[in-house]
C-alpha cells in the first residue's frame, strides 16, 4: 500500500504576504548589491595593476550613469541592511550581557562606532 504524503499548497511568493518575511528578504537581497559592488572594485584594482589607460577607462565606466544609480542603490540597501543589523544586535546578545548592558545602549554605541569609522574614512580621503 502506498500512501502519498500531503504536500501543502504554496506559492513562491508567499513571503511577500506577510511583512516580517518581507523586509527578510529584502535584507537579505541587500547582499547580492554589496557583492556585486565588490566585483566592480575589485575588478578597478585590476585596471589598476594594468595600467593607466585601463585606470582612466574603469574611471570613465564609474561615471556612466546607470554606474551612478548602481552606486546609490548599493548605498541605500547598505544603510538598510546596516540599520535592521543594529537594530537585531541587542536581541540576539547572550543574557548575561544583555543583563549589564541596556538594549538602547548597545544600539547607540554601534552607531557611535559606525560614525567614528565613518569620520575616519572620510579624514583619510580628504588627505589623499
Amino acid at each position: 500500500m502506498s500512501r502519498r504524503p500531503y504536500v501543502r499548497p504554496m506559492k513562491r511568493t508567499w513571503f511577500m504576504d506577510h511583512p516580517f518575511y518581507r523586509n527578510y528578504m529584502v535584507r537579505e537581497a541587500s547582499c547580492v548589491f554589496d557583492a556585486l559592488y565588490a566585483v566592480n572594485l575589485f575588478w578597478g584594482i585590476l585596471q589598476l595593476r594594468e595600467g593607466a589607460e585601463a585606470w582612466s577607462s574603469w574611471l570613465s565606466f564609474q561615471a556612466n550613469p546607470l554606474m551612478i544609480l548602481f552606486t546609490v542603490v548599493t548605498l541605500g540597501m547598505t544603510l538598510y541592511h546596516a540599520v535592521t543589523y543594529f537594530d537585531m544586535t541587542p536581541r540576539v546578545l547572550p543574557q548575561f550581557i544583555r543583563k549589564k548592558v541596556a538594549d538602547p545602549i548597545v544600539n547607540k554605541l554601534m552607531y557611535a562606532g559606525l560614525a567614528g569609522i565613518s569620520v575616519v574614512i572620510l579624514a583619510a580621503a580628504a588627505m589623499v
